[in-house]
């Protein structure tokens, strides 16, 4: 049987949380393959919130990885 290469592709691609500071707002931000998840008053708040949802990612067999876009750090 085969299998599509971008059937595996995305078999294999992490989702990925990313936290950032919103300028204009002053708050937090998750994002969520390129859409706005949620808005947090802290940054902890967000990294937070970001590792929990990854946690249950990764409970439902989702390889979720979560990030900081202002240090490029990987966070969990």
């Amino acid at each position: 049987m085969q299998v599509s290469h971008c059937i595996l592709k995305k078999l294999f691609m992490p989702v990925l949380f990313w936290v950032c500071r919103h300028e204009e707002e002053e708050c937090w931000l998750v994002i969520v393959e390129d859409q706005p998840y949620g808005e947090y008053l802290s940054e902890e708040l967000a990294i937070l919130d970001a590792i929990d949802l990854a946690a249950d990612g990764r409970i439902g067999g989702i390889t979720a990885e979560v990030w900081h876009r202002a240090t490029r750090a990987r966070l969990y």
